[in-house]
């Protein structure tokens, strides 16, 4: 073989065991990503386009007619015809209706952007609850293989007591069972990983062949301390997007309902003309012509009364999201509180205590001070206390996170 062959073979296999380079997917990439890619909020977008454009075809200015008309024509008499005319109309409605009109679609369009606002802010906080759920799933991944760990020193232990003859086996059996279960949960919490890995790209709408296993998660995440002052109901209620939107849809039926009223009064029509009376076009008139509706009772009234009960479902639907959110900010703050009580808790007493039973507890078994049961018991007693620990901290940042969503603060990053 040639050098240059085996040159090339080298460099081919340096790349191919070449280490793969990680991929660091912070929170806030993941949130860009998801907004950026949600179908919802795509088509909502799109539809404010829509709306953008409409007033356009609202202008109650309707398309100019142009017409030719040609009276008294008579082949036999000098004059083959009396009047040739050439004419242009133009018909818009009433200016004080059409004014209504657009000022109500304005409102319409202001708030499809208050309900996209409120779109956004919901996959915002569900792609960082799902964050948070897959640092959840790493950390409970470690404390798995902690707990494997605890259960094979318990099994050394066991068997060294076993073979020296002061152990049973029985003792040995429940050590080995005790190994077993912690393969399995072992196994759950990937399970749980692999989970809450793939619905938080789902949500992202990473296309398959990107949710690859080197990305990689930020092992920790920060927060701001939220004061209470901050979550007054009322100032925070009367702040949120869905309420706002139904502020504007409000302000807009309430316009769509002047606009029925005003089509009482008449819209105009004009008529330009330029006229031959058998010497060419040299003169000109005009036309000025009112369209009264004289079937106002039959179609303006279903219009005003459609309006009406339009305003009363929105007014209804502002009361829900009142009643709605609040129950929401209240839930989320007091679920906050007792999470936060728990982790000061476990930071301050629990933690050191439950490391040092279970050390005590392991030493004493050793030397025969304590039975196997009481080992155990020492051993679940500092696995349940992280466990409650972990649970307490995710708690703590999926409703720092809604609180977020409400107060619009960046509080979880």
């Amino acid at each position: 073989m040639s050098k240059i062959p085996k040159f090339v073979l080298l460099v081919y296999l340096l790349g191919c065991f070449h280490p793969v380079k990680a991929q660091l997917l912070t929170i806030q990439d993941a949130v860009d990503q998801a907004i950026k890619n949600n179908a919802p909020i795509n088509q909502m977008r799109s539809q404010l386009n829509q709306k953008k454009e409409e007033w356009r075809t609202q202008t109650g200015i309707s398309a100019p007619e142009f017409s030719y008309m040609k009276e008294g024509i008579n082949n036999k008499a000098a004059d083959p015809f009396q009047e040739k005319r050439m004419t242009v109309s133009q018909s818009i409605d009433f200016p004080l209706t059409t004014a209504y009109r657009l000022k109500g679609i304005r409102q319409e369009e202001k708030a499809m952007e208050f309900s996209i606002q409120e779109e956004e802010r919901k996959v915002k906080a569900n792609v960082k609850s799902r964050y948070v759920e897959v640092i959840y799933a790493l950390h409970l991944q470690k404390l798995r293989d902690q707990q494997l760990k605890l259960a094979t020193e318990l099994y050394n232990a066991v068997y060294t007591q076993f073979e020296t003859g002061m152990g049973n086996g029985m003792d040995l059996t429940k050590a080995e069972l005790q190994v077993a279960e912690s393969n399995n949960d072992i196994d759950d919490a990937r399970r749980q990983l692999h989970q809450a890995r793939y619905s938080l790209f789902n949500l992202m709408g990473l296309p398959p062949e990107n949710q690859k296993y080197t990305i990689e998660f930020m092992d920790s995440l920060k927060s701001n301390d939220v004061a209470i002052s901050q979550i007054t109901a009322l100032s925070v209620l009367t702040e949120q997007p869905s309420y706002q939107s139904s502020i504007k849809e409000l302000e807009a039926s309430g316009y769509f309902l002047k606009e029925a009223r005003s089509n009482i009064l008449p819209d105009i029509r004009f008529n330009l003309y330029k006229q031959d009376y058998g010497t060419g076009y040299n003169f000109n008139g005009f036309e000025l012509g009112l369209s009264f509706p004289i079937w106002y009772p039959l179609e303006q009234k279903g219009k005003i009364r459609m309006n009406l009960a339009r305003q009363e479902e929105i007014q209804w639907k502002q009361k829900e999201i009142r009643s709605g959110v609040k129950e929401q900010i209240e839930h989320a703050w007091h679920s906050y509180e007792v999470s936060r009580s728990t982790i000061k808790r476990y930071d301050e007493t629990i933690r050191s205590k439950a490391e040092k039973l279970q050390a005590l507890t392991l030493s004493a078994y050793k030397l025969g001070e304590v039975d196997l049961l009481n080992l155990i018991q020492a051993q679940q007693i500092y696995l349940n206390s992280q466990q409650r620990y972990l649970s307490a901290l995710r708690e703590f940042y999926i409703q720092l996170i809604e609180l977020e969503k409400f107060l619009n603060k960046e509080l979880v990053y």
